[in-house]
C-alpha cells in the first residue's frame, strides 16, 4: 500500500462535543493524499464512540486505557504515521478546506 504524503494527527481527550467537526474538517480537505491518525487519550465520555462511527479507510484509531496527556498521544501518533509530512489538529479545532494543499 502506498504511503500518504501527509499524516494528520488528532490527539483527543473528552471532546465528544467537538470531535465530529474536527474530523469532518480533515475529511473534507481539497488535498486527498493523507491519513488521519486519531489517538484517543483515555476519554471517559462518548468521544471514542463518535470516532468509531466514521467508516473511512484514511482513518486509523488508537486508544489509551488511561489519560497520558496530549504530548504522549501526539508522539504516539507520530510513531504510527506513514506520511512524509505531519500536520496536527487539536480535537476542538477546525481546518480550512485548503490547509493540507
Amino acid at each position: 500500500m502506498k504511503s500518504p504524503l501527509v499524516s494528520v494527527i488528532i490527539p483527543v481527550y473528552n471532546r465528544e462535543k467537538f470531535i465530529d467537526d474536527a474530523i469532518k474538517s480533515i475529511l473534507n480537505q481539497t488535498y486527498k493524499d493523507f491519513e488521519l491518525i486519531i489517538v484517543n487519550d483515555g476519554s471517559t465520555d462518548e468521544t471514542l464512540k463518535k470516532i468509531k462511527a466514521y467508516n473511512d479507510d484514511r482513518i486509523s484509531i488508537y486508544s489509551f486505557n488511561k489519560n497520558r496527556g496530549t504530548s504522549a498521544a501526539f508522539n504516539f501518533g507520530v510513531q504510527k504515521s506513514r506520511g512524509e509530512f505531519i500536520a496536527r489538529l487539536d480535537s476542538d479545532d477546525l481546518a480550512f478546506e485548503q490547509r493540507l494543499e
